[in-house]
């Protein structure tokens, strides 16, 4: 069972959670369910009874109701017609293969955005104030790394954005809007809790940057796919301590 949560409506949402919209309380339960099934606390196939969750965040049952219909989009639940809701348990090689896929991707972005000239100018600027901004959060205590998350999760965009294939930018967008790598974010901090693993993150990014400005595809590509994997090897670190669990050495690949 996840732990208690302080449920926030719309109107009332602090202004640092206001992204595209306050999340709405549906939203925050289906995060929190979340957050405790990539956490463990729920194993494959258990039920999720909605009374049990309606009592637990103190909400009736619709709202648990169109959480639960979250979760099955993003396959972490199955609804059966007069059964209820099942949990769908994600193994840490499904976490791991999720972090690979996203690196390719990143790779090949980071590599089109080099080749790209003129819009990479643009690119450059923009990568220099979202590195700043990251830097200028290096300091904050881990109970605020979610701050620092979103920084370094805005300097990828700026990759991404400018890469010249809607294609690749489509495909990680989605990964994030529409999959289990953007819930697994939204549902709980999951990296960059310390000061040396932020300054890592900088560094690499920095070291991408510097690619790009120099027009060195193959660098960038290396830099990009490096930051995303050394996050993975972070978060399934701390995951499998939470789980008890260990993960197929085969997926944990480095450049």
């Amino acid at each position: 069972m996840p732990s208690e949560i302080e449920l926030l409506p719309d109107d009332t949402a602090p202004d640092r959670r206001r992204r595209a919209h306050a999340l709405t309380i549906p939203e925050q339960i289906a995060n929190r369910v979340a957050a405790a099934i990539v956490n463990g606390e729920y194993r494959d196939g258990e039920r999720l009874r909605e009374q049990e969750l309606a009592e637990a965040f103190g909400v009736s049952r619709g709202p648990v109701r169109e959480a639960l219909r979250a979760l099955e989009r993003y396959s972490l639940a199955i609804l059966l017609p007069r059964r209820g809701a099942y949990v769908v348990g994600i193994s840490l090689g499904v976490i791991a293969e999720a972090f690979n896929v996203r690196a390719a991707l990143a790779g090949i972005a980071a590599r089109q955005l080099t080749r790209r000239g003129d819009a990479s100018a643009t690119a450059v600027a923009e990568l220099e104030a979202a590195l700043s901004h990251a830097d200028s959060l290096v300091e904050l205590p881990a109970q605020d790394s979610i701050r620092f998350q979103h920084a370094i999760r805005e300097t990828a965009r700026c990759v991404y954005r400018h890469c010249g294939a809607g294609h690749i930018e489509r495909a990680l967008n989605d990964q994030v809007d529409r999959s289990i790598w953007g819930l697994m974010w939204r549902a709980q901090p999951l990296d960059f809790h310390s000061r040396e693993r932020r300054l890592e993150s900088i560094a690499y990014w920095r070291q991408v940057l510097a690619a790009v400005r120099a027009g060195n595809e193959h660098a960038a590509e290396q830099h990009i796919r490096a930051e995303i994997l050394a996050t993975r090897d972070s978060v399934i670190a701390a995951l499998g301590v939470v789980r008890g669990e260990s993960v197929d050495p085969a997926l944990m690949f480095r450049d």
